[in-house]
């Protein structure tokens, strides 16, 4: 049946109803009006039946797309944006309609519990990944300890396949009058717990990704507080949550020069007609260091004896954890965005406050140091090609902001005779292309560097002390077996990737897609006596990946 015999019979049983409302001449019996009805419900439903048809041939209700760990989960905030590439939707974006998907939309992806709204999310992952060096790591590349060349490690392989990297989200809304409330929860299997430590994505088992609550008010005013993604990471749109600008890699640890964390924070964002944001964040600091000389009795690092009592969740565990260092103040953060018509930019910066102590002894007095860092930054997202290409590009310079980088160089240096906390100056860019080139397929590539200066000093017995010392003997670095644990301080470690994720299927199941990556990453160390090693390694990841509906 055509459209055109849908509307011709649509026409007869109207002229059939009037032509029966309107006779005067004979009044029809209740079997005749019976008869009538059945054939109007038997052509009903056959109109039905065939519209059924035409709307799945068609396609309806397409689950969002999106590139990167945590993409295809339920999100919210009132910066969300609707008009956004399908590719770059937040999570909570509204189901979009693509040719080839198919949703029934008897089947809400939401449900209600005493007047909330819960939205389950996530996706099941199943990784194998090849490196030409043994990194001794799951998912995440190591990428500060990439091995050097000739150790042992450079001449060995590592291949494996992990599943730890799916994930799970439940996001919760609901409304007390105009103020609408919400609560996420994120989490996945990459927790650690013989190294779990608070600098950068708190890899407790079982592993947190985030848990906040938000209240987002009409007047354009919302305050977040718990463990979210830090402001100095890049947004997709606004200064949302959930709207993050994150690689769209295989990569546990995204990409070198990307600017993250996930931390328990306290944010407060203002919207201003949806083309500028402003927001401000205390976050929860932690201090990273790296010193060839360490002074005696030094106390406040993560390290330290007094970090090593009093933290452990499970203290029949020994050694199950990393301490917490003991900085001043939290660290103090602040993002402007902008969205004039076309494209997504931002300026952001952060201030630091790093803290130790010499404690004193039966024959010294201690003393505590204060020293501060800071950084500033940008980020853009630029579409091109009518919302087809998508080119992204952002950077954060400063001292001491080691942490908030993927490669996981230090904050600070050790001054050999105070103790002092001496911030690093560093700097990291990172650029990505992602081309949509089909409902179906994006295909992307990236490229990042980050870099940290050195910080030199002598120690009060000669010898080499601080970051990138000169003083720094490669000389017994020329064995396989010193390799193994030969010293030297990371220069600059730079990355540059490629890969794709495809759609196989993709309907009111949710959506299964399927990428492969390729990644060249390479360290170089500072110079010191003797010629300083070199590493890089090569990385191949192929996943299979199911988001839930």
């Amino acid at each position: 049946m055509g459209l055109k015999t849908i509307l011709v019979t649509i026409v007869a049983v109207l002229v059939t109803a009037v032509g029966l409302a309107q006779s005067p001449l004979q009044e029809p019996t209740i079997g005749e009006l019976q008869k009538q009805l059945e054939e109007m419900r038997s052509q009903m439903a056959k109109m039905q039946d065939r519209i059924a048809e035409l709307e799945a041939a068609k396609g309806i209700a397409a689950t969002s797309y999106g590139l990167g760990a945590g993409r295809g989960t339920a999100a919210t905030s009132s910066s969300a944006d609707p008009a956004l590439p399908q590719s770059q939707s937040p999570p909570a974006q509204a189901f979009l309609s693509q040719s080839n998907e198919t949703k029934a939309p008897e089947e809400p992806a939401s449900f209600r519990y005493k007047g909330l709204s819960l939205t389950p999310g996530g996706f099941l992952e199943g990784t194998m990944l090849v490196r030409t060096r043994n990194e001794n790591a799951d998912i995440a590349n190591n990428y500060s300890a990439v091995p050097l060349n000739g150790s042992s490690n450079a001449k060995l392989s590592e291949f494996r396949g992990t599943a730890r990297n799916s994930e799970f989200s439940l996001l919760v809304q609901g409304a007390v009058g105009s103020t609408k409330l919400t609560g996420y929860v994120e989490t996945d299997f990459l927790g650690a717990a013989p190294t779990a430590n608070y600098v950068e994505s708190n890899s407790w088992t079982p592993r947190l990704r985030q848990l906040w609550v938000q209240l987002d008010w009409p007047s354009g005013w919302t305050i977040t507080s718990g463990q979210t993604w830090s402001l100095l990471t890049p947004n997709e749109h606004g200064i949302a949550t959930l709207a993050e600008l994150r690689p769209g890699t295989e990569d546990g640890q995204y990409v070198v020069g990307f600017t993250w964390t996930r931390q328990r924070a306290l944010r407060v964002t203002k919207n201003f007609n949806d083309k500028v944001w402003g927001a401000f964040a205390l976050e929860s600091p932690e201090t990273t260091y790296s010193a060839a000389f360490v002074p005696a009795n030094i106390m406040g690092l993560n390290t330290s004896p007094n970090a090593a009592t009093g933290v452990n969740l499970l203290p029949f565990l020994a050694n199950y954890s990393n301490g917490f260092s003991t900085p001043l103040a939290p660290d103090l953060l602040a993002k402007v965005a902008f969205e004039p018509g076309w494209g997504h930019f931002e300026i952001k910066a952060v201030g630091r406050f790093f803290r130790d102590r010499i404690a004193s002894t039966e024959t010294t007095s201690g003393h505590t140091d204060v020293t501060g860092g800071y950084g500033v930054g940008f980020g853009a997202l630029m579409p091109f090609v009518n919302r087809k290409l998508d080119v992204s590009l952002e950077g954060l310079l400063g001292q001491g902001i080691g942490r908030y980088g993927s490669s996981g160089l230090p904050d600070a240096t050790l001054n050999p005779t105070t103790g002092e906390l001496r911030p690093l100056r560093e700097a990291r860019i990172m650029g990505g292309l992602v081309y949509h080139r089909t409902s179906r397929l994006d295909l992307y590539t990236y490229g990042g560097d980050e870099y940290a200066a050195r910080y030199a000093f002598v120690s009060p017995t000669g010898t080499a002390a601080g970051y990138g010392s000169p003083l720094v003997s490669y000389a017994d670095c020329t064995n396989e077996v010193a390799l193994n644990s030969c010293g030297g301080a990371n220069r600059n470690i730079y990355e540059a990737t490629a890969g794709y994720w495809y759609r196989l299927f993709q309907g009111q199941f949710g959506r299964i897609e399927q990428g492969n990556q390729i990644a060249y990453i390479h360290r170089d160390l500072w110079s010191g006596i003797g010629r300083a090693p070199q590493g890089s390694d090569l990385v191949a990841f192929t996943t299979l990946r199911f988001y839930l509906p």
